[in-house]
């Protein structure tokens, strides 16, 4: 029987202790970046439900937030542009290291280039802080219209009574995905699509709250929720809201089969409603 080496114990010390050191590493930056965050987003908030400028009346501004996802950026982009060239366009980058900011730059909209990446919902909140027209509408960044009267739709759901209207896949709530609401109740009524606060990991059922879903916990009964018309398995990895909006679910994370199987999704939904649309247009030309 061999012996044991006399140094073992302490060098697995030494390996928990190297570990130790890169969770506190990582988990201060995450707190860090969580209070950036939220304070920007905070102060952006409270700037802008101040600020004394005339909203446009009947126009729309399409809010988006990206990080390092430049091809889906690129094809949002296009989408937008063709199914809704009069609306605004606001991009918040989140320290994209790719050529996400080339392809924003390229398309000339108006965009927030952010230093760091402080999260989706403290990003959705600075872009809606710079929206200028009477409603908004979020898009997740691998999400697109395939319909040029989208926002028509989204219009008429708030003029119903509703707050907040939105896509529904689970729990009740309108996903920022596809998500429209008054720029002025957003402000006025103090909302936020900051998730909770000074959580991160797994999602917890019923104590953890996902991006945008405390906008429609504080609305109840005034929630348009707009059902999927279409899914493409598996699962619902390419979902149609209403007919009027696609979205890739796991496009960015997630395991890396279901990550293939929604890029492959995704190639085939900007093949069948973006180039397919272009083509027509321009045939009409």
């Amino acid at each position: 029987m061999l012996p044991v080496a006399p140094f073992a114990p302490a060098a697995a010390s030494g390996s928990v202790r190297r570990m130790s050191g890169r969770h506190l590493v990582s988990r201060a930056k995450f707190w860090a970046t969580r209070v950036v965050g939220s304070t920007a987003a905070r102060s952006a908030r409270l700037a802008a439900r101040h600020r004394h400028r005339e909203l446009e009346p009947g126009r729309f501004t399409v809010i988006t937030v990206n990080w390092n996802t430049a091809e889906f950026v690129r094809d949002l982009l296009r989408a937008v542009e063709l199914f809704s060239p009069e609306a605004d366009v606001v991009v918040v980058d989140n320290a994209s290291s790719d050529d996400s900011r080339a392809v924003i730059r390229a398309a000339g909209v108006r965009a927030l280039l952010l230093p760091v990446n402080l999260g989706h919902g403290p990003a959705l909140d600075l872009g809606a802080s710079l929206v200028r027209t009477e409603y908004f509408a979020t898009l997740d960044v691998d999400a697109f219209p395939v319909r040029r009267d989208w926002l028509d739709v989204l219009r008429s759901e708030l003029d119903r009574g509703n707050v907040v209207v939105g896509g529904h896949m689970h729990r009740g709530f309108a996903h920022p995905s596809m998500l429209a609401m008054r720029t002025r109740d957003f402000l006025d009524r103090h909302h936020t699509f900051v998730r909770s606060h000074w959580r991160s990991g797994t999602f917890v059922h019923g104590e953890s709250w996902d991006v945008a879903e405390r906008i429609s916990m504080r609305e109840r009964g005034r929630v348009g929720l707009i059902q999927p018309s279409e899914v493409r398995g598996p699962g619902v990895i390419g979902t149609v809201y209403g007919g009027i909006v696609y979205h890739n679910w796991f496009s960015a994370q997630g395991p890396e089969a279901q990550r293939t199987e929604a890029r492959a999704a995704w190639v085939e939904a900007v093949a069948r409603f973006i180039d397919a649309a272009e083509g027509v247009s321009g045939s009409e030309c």
